[in-house]
């Protein structure tokens, strides 16, 4: 099976509206949301309750905590997240929409990023929300297989003021701005914040694509709400999952960066790929190439969607100090695909199954290398079996 899910930001968004919308399609959000326990946040708990927003149904997430305070600088955050026991994807996920608030904080305040301070989206909740939000797509893709994209539209804003740690603010707030430049943005006629910088964070980091909803057939739908109840709209978010498991192959039009570097070390290249496909990359790797006056060098290219050209461009600029690269339109064919599952040793394994070919996810097999110490590559071998035989029955 395979599923991609779609997003309707278009009454605003922050984290615990987005928690919430989640919450509704996972079978057993507490049970997914187990591994927040592992963080270091001192005494809180979650409650996922029903309630109407303009007559809609929704849920609402609420974190309650005894933290005295809630000031957090950015690299304690990251540092927290990169040390607990979460899984990989999750980890990666809440350190990269992290990663944009504290740039956007940075950039306000005019400091380095390691010098920013959070005081809102530091406290337990913000933190709760958004590992949360990132537990919960991770037990999505243990509900419904592989996903194959998540679009999201427009996000909309309302104006006035609002009062934060640093004074009065206007709204939207800069930090909100500053994360959504290059985003599709809609008007929601109300004098009160709509989007929060952590929303903000949450959409652009999860968001592989921005505009309308995917070819697919409906599976469910979800919506997580806002505290306020206005009158004039439902302060909701709104999720649509929609199940590909018969998609057929597709071209969708791409972008290839490429730049040479021959002063970069194998160390800085590594963590560059590894940030690249973070930031929403579809794909990066480096070929060898040897370069004027038999320099050798490394090509290092990265295959993206169109909205992520300029973000990637940057990132890879800022980590290579290369001085430009080369931007070519490709056309991407996709074939179908879905991501079943096999157990082995008591641990299950994702097969990732094409058309003429079916893989084990890597991942999954280090998992099971590291309980069992069997080599990886007779993992991989028997987990193939495993699935030749399981399709044969």
């Amino acid at each position: 099976m395979s599923f991609s899910l779609w997003i309707d930001p278009s009454f605003g968004a922050s984290g615990n509206m987005l928690l919430g919308a989640f919450s509704e399609l996972v079978e057993n959000p507490y049970q997914a949301l187990e591994p927040l326990d592992g963080l270091n946040l001192g005494k809180w708990d979650i409650e996922l309750k029903k309630t109407l927003r303009c007559s809609l149904t929704a849920t609402e997430a609420q974190v309650r905590y005894d933290e005295a305070t809630h000031g957090r600088q950015w690299s304690e955050i990251d540092l927290l997240l990169s040390e607990a026991d979460l899984p990989i994807n999750t980890a990666n996920g809440a350190r990269e929409t992290f990663r944009l608030l504290g740039q956007a904080e940075a950039k306000q305040h005019g400091v380095d990023i390691n010098q920013v301070h959070f005081h809102e989206v530091g406290a337990v909740d913000a933190i709760i929300d958004v590992v949360g939000v990132w537990l919960l797509l991770s037990a999505l893709e243990e509900d419904y297989g592989m996903l194959n994209e998540i679009t999201i539209g427009p996000v909309g804003l309302g104006y006035g003021s609002v009062e934060a740690s640093h004074g009065t603010l206007p709204l939207p707030a800069p930090a909100t701005v500053e994360i959504l430049q290059g985003c599709p943005v809609t008007n929601v006629n109300i004098d009160k914040e709509t989007c929060t910088p952590t929303g903000a964070a949450l959409l652009v980091s999860l968001a592989t694509r921005w505009g309308g909803i995917n070819a697919g057939q409906i599976g469910s739908s979800s919506r997580g709400a806002g505290t306020r109840n206005p009158a004039s709209y439902p302060n909701v978010v709104s999720i649509i999952l929609l199940n590909q498991s018969e998609a057929t192959t597709t071209s969708q039009l791409k972008f290839l960066l490429e730049t040479n570097v021959d002063d970069v070390t194998p160390e800085v290249i590594a963590h560059t790929i590894e940030s690249l496909l973070t930031a929403g990359a579809e794909d990066a790797w480096i070929v060898p190439i040897i370069m004027k006056k038999g320099r050798p060098g490394q090509e290092i290219r990265i295959l993206c969607s169109d909205e992520k050209v300029e973000t990637l461009k940057a990132l890879l600029f800022s980590a290579t100090g290369s001085l430009g690269c080369r931007i070519i339109p490709v056309e991407k064919t996709e074939l179908p695909r879905s991501l079943e599952q096999i157990h082995m040793y008591g641990e299950k394994v994702s097969i990732k199954v094409g058309p003429y070919s079916a893989k084990p996810e890597h991942n999954d097999l280090v998992r099971v290398a590291n309980k069992t110490q069997l080599p990886l590559r007779q993992l991989a071998e028997e987990a193939t079996l495993i699935w030749a035989q399981k399709e044969q029955t």
